[in-house]
């Protein structure tokens, strides 16, 4: 977005699904007016700033184009570099997931108009929440009043975010992260009403199966082959985070033989899968591998067998070290499923 009022009005406009009669109409101006605006032939009069940030769902400084894109990507790129570091810092899980909040809070404070990190706050606030929450790992006991002050500041900038920012990738990431942190404070009506904004695949009606037939009919088949691939791509990581889902709570929560029914049902539909690499993030690949396995292993342990649960673990790592895999990703896999095992195990005596 160009840094000109003119240019910011007509792309919060259009992002608003308004036409330039429509907005005027909104604001009791002519169609001229705004067009004039737009041209940047005219400039809109102080007293009109305030009411057309408010038409158009935005601050004032991001109409007048002072929360700048190459500003905010300094910021974005610094504080992502801190908190890459925090995440590799040698402190504990849940040490390591409070002190990004506590960062991140504080960015977000200097930065108000930096809706990427608030976005970042609010994910970070919802993955130290599970960490906090008293039926999972309750990881805080004695510090509480602390967190919940956390959790009060990330839902208060995520709904400044969700007024005001125009991007409805960050929007719907937003009400994803709110949604999780009410879900661990047990706050389920509120939960609730972030989750029902959310996109659905029940329709089936979605954006990207529509986007790839119109490639086809637009510039033909070949060119279709690419929408697919990285269509492919998008398919197998929503697949693969509901099959962790599910492989998850069985693991967790399920009797042994239908918790090792439902993980082993999910590894074969990732195997399936990944049989065509280029349809895959190997990245995501190589996390959902070793969950399943370790889902697994805490079913079994969790029975009272740990010889199966070791036995388990041998059979993963024979497979994994005969795979097709690079030997960085065979590290990546046991490295990742050994940090389970290590913050995990105990939950699972």
């Amino acid at each position: 977005m160009g840094n000109t009022i003119g240019n910011n009005i007509k792309t919060f406009r259009k992002s608003k699904g308004f036409t330039q009669e429509e907005l005027a109409d909104l604001l009791s101006v002519t169609p001229q007016a705004v067009s004039k605006w737009e041209s940047e032939s005219g400039l809109p009069d102080v007293s009109m700033l305030i009411p057309l940030a408010q038409v158009l769902g935005v601050s004032t400084d991001a109409l007048l184009g002072y929360d700048s894109l190459s500003e905010n990507e300094a910021v974005i790129t610094r504080v992502r570099e801190t908190v890459t570091g925090l995440k590799n810092s040698d402190e504990g899980r849940a040490e390591r997931a409070l002190k990004i909040s506590e960062y991140l809070s504080t960015e977000t404070t200097l930065n108000p108009g930096c809706f990427e990190i608030i976005k970042d706050y609010v994910e970070e606030t919802a993955n130290l929440s599970m960490y906090a929450d008293p039926v999972l790992e309750n990881a805080f006991p004695d510090d509480m009043e602390h967190i919940e002050k956390l959790y009060k500041d990330a839902v208060r900038k995520g709904a400044y975010l969700i007024s005001h920012c125009t991007d409805k990738v960050l929007i719907d990431k937003t009400h994803f992260g709110m949604a999780w942190i009410y879900i661990h404070e047990k706050d389920f009506d509120n939960a609730r009403e972030h989750i029902n904004v959310l996109p659905s695949i029940s329709t089936n009606r979605i954006r990207e199966k529509l986007s790839m037939e119109m490639t086809f009919f637009e510039s033909g088949f070949e060119k279709m082959k690419d929408d697919i691939d990285a269509n492919s791509i998008v398919l197998f990581d929503l697949v693969a985070s509901i099959l962790n889902t599910y492989g998850e709570n069985y693991g967790w929560w399920g009797e042994k033989e239908e918790a090792l029914e439902m993980c082993e049902w999910c590894e074969r539909i990732i195997e399936a899968f990944a049989s065509r690499k280029e349809a895959v993030n190997m990245n995501h690949y190589m996390r959902v591998r070793r969950s399943l396995a370790f889902f697994k292993m805490v079913a079994v342990k969790k029975s009272g067998d740990d010889e199966g649960a070791e036995k388990l673990y041998g059979d993963f790592a024979k497979e994994i070290d005969s795979s097709d895999l690079t030997d960085e990703q065979k590290q990546v896999i046991m490295d990742l499923l050994n940090n389970d095992i290590a913050h995990y195990g105990k939950y699972a005596q």
